[in-house]
């Protein structure tokens, strides 16, 4: 090769090199341009202004007034549904920012949308309590009759007072039993009778109540006693005695005392009887000695009373007939 052939081969590779790192120079220097000039972007927010959100699992809903792209929050305030189910209304005119990322996580629900101008203020209202007048006198006992009635039995009760209404109750009270109430009622302005079932109650006072329907009552503390269960005779025998004659008689019944009174009666008239034994709570002897001056022949009524109650009852009738 000639000294000129390796001259211009030498000049050759010097080209080739020269334009090799023009190249890759160039390339570096537009990348780097690139890098430098890209440009940042923000999330775009999921809500706009007049949004409604919520929580699957809370009840407090959201109005979103605005979103604020440089401090990317919301602008919010609380909205409360209307009576009717539409949306909505404000309590205040309160309002808070919130960080638009905490925003979108915590409340993903968008329930509705409304115009946020169209939104109002309501601010509740406390209802003002209205003083109820009552009318009319309230109600007045002075008295009851009977004052007393048998455990367990059913008495009816005649109620004597003042400004009684129609549609009044009437009840019996002890401490520690639900109300008595009275059936059968019937109401006058001065006078009340009803029906009373003692089952169940304890012997000893009761109080008596009348409540007019207007809630206006009257209480007489104390005023009726339950005593014992009273005897009851179911049967006499004999039922008959000669005039003059002294009659052993055997009652029997039930709820007889220890202790007990026989007599026969007829109308202001009574033949008391002697050696009155207590056999058992179902059985008595007596004898009745028709000689006493007040007997006579005819119907007579045989009464026993237990004496630690005073309770009796009655056998109709006992008949006195002629001594021949």
């Amino acid at each position: 090769m000639t000294e000129k052939m390796r001259i211009g081969l030498l000049l050759g590779l010097i080209l080739v090199a020269c334009v090799f790192f023009a190249g890759c120079s160039s390339q570096s220097s537009s990348t780097n341009t690139a890098v430098a000039t890209t440009p940042t972007t923000m999330p775009s927010p999921l809500y706009v202004a007049g949004d409604i959100v919520t929580s699957s699992t809370l009840t407090v809903h959201w109005l979103i007034l605005s979103y604020d792209q440089t401090s990317d929050q919301y602008d919010r305030a609380m909205i409360y549904q209307n009576s009717d189910g539409s949306w909505g209304y404000r309590l205040n005119s309160d309002t808070d920012q919130f960080p638009r990322a905490n925003m979108e996580k915590l409340y993903p629900v968008k329930v509705a949308h409304v115009t946020v101008t169209s939104v109002p203020i309501v601010t509740p209202t406390v209802p003002t309590t209205v003083q109820t007048t009552l009318s009319g006198s309230p109600p007045s006992i002075t008295s009851i009759s009977p004052t007393g009635g048998a455990q367990n039995s059913v008495v009816t009760l005649t109620i004597t007072g003042s400004s009684f209404q129609s549609g009044a109750t009437v009840e019996l009270l002890q401490a520690g039993f639900a109300p008595v109430f009275g059936t059968g009622v019937s109401i006058s302005s001065s006078q009340i009778t009803g029906s009373f079932n003692l089952n169940g109650l304890d012997m000893g006072q009761v109080n008596v109540e009348v409540t007019n329907p207007d809630g206006q009552k009257a209480t007489l503390p104390s005023a009726f006693t339950i005593g014992q269960t009273p005897p009851t005779i179911s049967g006499v025998t004999p039922n008959t005695g000669a005039l003059s004659a002294s009659i052993p008689l055997t009652i029997t019944g039930s709820n007889f005392a220890t202790a007990v009174t026989v007599f026969l009666g007829q109308g202001t008239l009574e033949i008391p009887c002697s050696s009155t034994t207590t056999v058992s709570s179902t059985q008595v002897t007596t004898t009745c000695d028709l000689s006493n001056p007040n007997a006579a022949i005819g119907s007579w009524n045989l009464t026993l009373i237990n004496a630690d109650s005073g309770l009796s009852s009655s056998w109709s009738t006992f008949s006195i007939t002629n001594s021949s």
